[in-house]
């Protein structure tokens, strides 16, 4: 009995201090649980089969986050066609299993801690019938999910381009293409030493040109300078969103970036009679068919690069405008 009883203490105790030895080293592990970076997982959608996204600024101010722009380049219908995409709901399969991988790769960089919230994320409710499996706020940094828990990602991920309304992506590129024609102003011509309006028989090289010669200096490398803009970047400028559509949903010229050898065309052209002198209404640059160096009147102007039909000029005040009929066309300025 003595034996039996010392046996049965012996096991008991060796039972309790394993029992005492897993709790300290839960108590350990815990904290580097906690703040591990790769022990958390983004949000797992792999059994979604249904996603509400909601644009927390409202669709029509997420892809057309200039007002003049809605105005000037969208229709009432359109404005309003756009706004009824607020919150809308995704079911192609594809497309939510795309977009889940895209959220699998985030990587955990902790609690989102102090301040407010950015208002313009996108809410993303994930569903499988209804049962809810996630929910979380996609924001330029990355994601938030409903517990604060925050996840980085690589630029243009996750791409919430995947989940945008069919029905937006024509108007959108439309804007962008007016976005396109602002840049060469803007960016390639305005701020150029010489004159404003270059020489139409150039114009598309003398931007070229100058784009190219542009540095940027970057102190924190040690006097180190670099250019500006690459070659395919510079190229995207002059390329119509809406009729250069890429297989990448986040980057509508991914394809012309990615060509080992730049095929360097404008869809843009030049009206020779503006000048410094021509009144702000006057056509400056305008939409055409696909070209270098093109200028002329409304004759090189094409109605064929968008969906629904129309396009964009550029005027002398730095106006973008939509062009949707040959009446339209025909008020404009060009001399």
């Amino acid at each position: 009995m003595t034996y039996n009883s010392a046996h049965s203490r012996k096991v008991a105790s060796n039972a309790w201090f394993r029992v005492f030895m897993s709790a300290v080293l839960c108590l350990l592990l815990f904290p580097v649980l906690l703040l591990c970076p790769g022990c958390r997982k983004p949000p797992d959608l792999g059994a979604c089969t249904r996603i509400e996204v909601h644009y927390k600024i409202g669709a029509l101010d997420y892809f057309i986050p200039d007002t003049g722009g809605q105005n000037r380049l969208l229709s009432e219908e359109e404005r309003r066609s756009v706004k009824s995409f607020d919150t809308w709901t995704v079911t192609d399969q594809q497309l939510i299993k795309a977009f889940a991988y895209d959220v699998s790769q985030g990587t955990y960089s902790g609690k989102l801690r102090g301040g407010a919230e950015s208002p313009g994320g996108v809410d993303i409710f994930c569903w499988r019938g209804e049962k809810r499996l996630a929910s979380f706020t996609v924001y330029t940094m990355g994601i938030v999910t409903a517990d604060k828990n925050t996840f980085r990602y690589s630029p243009g991920m996750p791409d919430l381009a995947i989940l945008a309304p069919p029905a937006v992506k024509p108007l959108e590129a439309r804007c962008k293409c007016a976005w396109n024609l602002s840049k060469l102003l803007f960016k390639g011509l305005k701020y150029r030493p010489g004159r404003l309006y270059p020489d139409p028989n150039r114009w598309c090289d003398e931007i070229v040109e100058f784009l190219r010669s542009r540095k940027i200096y970057y102190s924190y490398l040690k006097d180190t300078t670099g250019y500006l803009r690459s070659d395919a970047s510079i190229a995207r400028m002059f390329a119509c969103p809406s009729i250069h559509v890429s297989t990448v949903a986040s980057d509508a010229h991914a394809n012309l970036a990615k060509q080992k050898v730049l095929i360097w065309r404008s869809d843009y052209a030049m009206n020779p009679h503006c000048g410094k002198e021509s009144p702000g209404d006057t056509v400056f640059l305008f939409e055409s068919k696909p070209g270098w160096n093109q200028h002329g009147g409304s004759e090189l102007f094409t109605f064929d690069n968008h969906d629904p039909k129309g396009g964009c000029v550029l005027l002398n005040d730095g106006t973008v405008n939509f062009i949707r009929t040959r009446e339209e066309l025909q008020q404009l300025r060009w001399k």
